[in-house]
């Protein structure tokens, strides 16, 4: 996992300069805000948050005591047979 995350980061990085290239260097923007505003830190708060609560939550949960769980063989009768498969 970590090295699938690792090589979407290198290949990000590495397109980046291409990227800037082929639009001069600036990017016109229809949007009167940036994603690095109010909303976005807004956004990465949140994230962060449910992240320490997720991880929280699994925490407690693999601490908690585990109650071994018995199984008994099911017993299940024969199938009847008819009389038409009983020769006589």
């Amino acid at each position: 996992m970590a090295v699938a995350g690792s090589v979407a980061v290198v290949f990000l990085v590495g397109s980046a300069p291409g990227a800037v290239a082929g639009t001069g260097g600036t990017v016109e923007s229809s949007v009167p805000f940036t994603v690095a505003g109010p909303v976005g830190i807004a956004a990465v708060i949140v994230g962060v948050g449910g992240l320490a609560v997720g991880l929280l939550r699994r925490r407690k949960a693999s601490k908690a005591p585990v109650v071994p769980v018995v199984v008994a063989p099911l017993k299940v009768p024969a199938p009847r047979r008819s009389q038409a498969d009983n020769p006589a």
